[in-house]
């Protein structure tokens, strides 16, 4: 493990994961007070416009729909909680900045989806937030992105694990001598997010997550979710795909969940209407 670790952190002097925006780093700052000002919160989501427009997007289309959209910045603090409109302000700027190449934007266009399934399934899943879960879904592979961008053909791994989530993953370790988990875990690191999701990111392709993350349910539910979640977006894109290593992935996260029959319906129906539209919106950045 260290010497992935050690690889990984090689993988990122190359090409170091960039700042977050100014509006994140405020917005912490807002959110640390005792007692946040909404009205300075709604400002700094609101004071830019192609920062706004993609967050009221991911709100009112792939995460709440709600029945009247969210239309500005002071809306979506009254009607949100901070923690989630944190999270989602976050998500919604990684997906319009993150990327540089039509093979990285492949990579985070299948986050996007998977996290849309994960926030669906949280309805059914305590004490995750929906927005908790989309962060899991998109991030999960951020590592991939820098791995792709330093050491080239990474999306060839990535396409087989849509099928095969355990063996294209240890493929994918022999081949680099780390894996985007690693990669993905320092990114998460170095950008301050909860230390929960950089556990997540770390042992999502791993069949023991369960004995890995005694201790730490949130961990356990969110990797659980990704397992569900990656099936039912690859259930999307064909039968071939559905594997029975695929298959033995998703069985292990839902009986982890025990999620009913509808959860998954309606994870599968809000890919199916929103995914699409969600991919789009990440490649024409």
């Amino acid at each position: 493990m260290q010497a992935a670790l050690n690889k990984a952190v090689e993988i990122l002097r190359q090409s170091p994961p960039p700042p977050l925006p100014e509006e994140v780093v405020l917005l912490r700052e807002e959110l640390s007070h005792r007692y946040p000002n909404t009205a300075t919160i709604a400002h700094l989501i609101g004071r830019n416009p192609e920062l706004l427009n993609p967050f009221l997007e991911l709100v009112n289309h792939r995460i709440f729909r709600p029945d009247m959209p969210i239309r500005d910045a002071r809306s979506a603090v009254n009607l949100l909680g901070l923690d989630d409109l944190q999270t989602l302000f976050l998500a919604s700027l990684l997906t319009e900045h993150l990327t540089e190449s039509p093979q990285e934007r492949d990579i985070l266009a299948h986050g996007v989806r998977s996290g849309i399934a994960a926030a669906e399934l949280a309805y059914w899943v305590h004490p995750v937030t929906r927005a908790e879960a989309y962060l899991a879904g998109l991030t999960q592979n951020i590592g991939g992105i820098f791995i792709e961008r330093t050491q080239g053909q990474f999306t060839a791994f990535f396409s087989r694990q849509l099928s095969h989530p355990f063996s294209a993953y240890q493929e994918e370790l022999g081949h680099y001598g780390t894996a985007h988990t690693y990669v993905g875990a320092l990114v998460a690191k170095r950008w301050h997010l909860a230390d929960t999701l950089s556990e997540t990111i770390v042992l999502h392709h791993a069949p023991q997550f369960i004995s890995h993350t005694a201790g730490h349910e949130k961990a356990r539910t969110l990797i659980a979710m990704i397992f569900v979640a990656n099936y039912v977006v690859s259930s999307t894109l064909g039968e071939t795909f559905l594997t029975e290593e695929l298959k033995g992935a998703y069985h292990l996260g839902r009986d982890t969940l025990q999620l009913p029959d509808s959860a998954i319906r309606a994870a599968t129906a809000a890919v199916l209407k929103w995914g699409e539209r969600a991919t789009l919106v990440a490649a024409s950045h």
